[in-house]
């Protein structure tokens, strides 16, 4: 599944068998709105500079599932990248994340990965149920890049780091894989080549913890 970007890649990879994310997972939410700024990120469209984000180029017409995210930032910038995934997660309301999943979805949709279907009680919801070969390739895709020797790919590494922050990554390998999983994690995590997803992550972590105190 090479042809999919890494913000597809990651919804893809969390939807679930209900094709949904649940409300209660803003671990999740949060990974998504960065996968999204990740990969503005890496295909230098977005500058991140002193924690703040700045346009760099124009987005590209096949990234449309980004262009709200992309407007948002154009509007405010420049904009602190916190700020960004706040707006997706640590609101009152579900219309900023919900608008985000739709245009993601049915991005993953005009590409045959998913099938949309209609849910909740009133039928007003969406819900993508990944297509079981579909999310195999790009779990496969995972395994083998992070499961042999050699160089990580720059997706690869981004995408695990964040299935990793979402704690989705470890259901992907069995019990006797793992200590080769916590290797690799550890090695995407001291490398100063990723420099830029490690910042990604860290900001998540630290947005993380705020809300852990907040609530206690």
């Amino acid at each position: 599944m090479n042809n999919l970007s890494l913000t597809q890649q990651y919804f893809l990879c969390v939807l679930g068998n209900k094709g949904n994310i649940s409300s209660f997972s803003i671990e999740k939410f949060m990974c998504l709105a960065a996968a999204g700024l990740l990969e503005l990120l890496l295909d230098d469209i977005l500058l991140l500079d002193d924690k703040k984000l700045y346009i760099k180029s124009n987005i590209p017409k096949e990234k449309y599932y980004l262009q709200s995210t992309y407007n948002f930032i154009k509007e405010k910038q420049p904009l602190k990248f916190e700020k960004v995934i706040e707006h997706y997660s640590m609101t009152f309301t579900n219309k900023n994340i919900n608008e985000l999943i739709t245009n993601i979805g049915d991005s993953l949709a005009d590409a045959g990965c998913v099938k949309k279907k209609k849910r909740g009680m009133f039928g007003g919801k969406t819900a993508y149920i990944p297509e079981p070969n579909k999310l195999d390739s790009v779990i496969q895709n995972i395994r083998a890049e992070i499961l042999e020797d050699g160089k990580l790919s720059e997706d690869i590494v981004a995408l695990t780091a964040l299935l990793n922050k979402s704690g989705d990554i470890s259901k992907y390998f069995s019990a006797y894989e793992k200590k080769d999983l916590k290797n690799r994690l550890k090695e995407i995590k001291n490398n100063p080549q990723n420099e830029m997803i490690k910042k990604v992550t860290d900001y998540i972590e630290t947005l993380l913890l705020m809300i852990i105190v907040a609530a206690t």
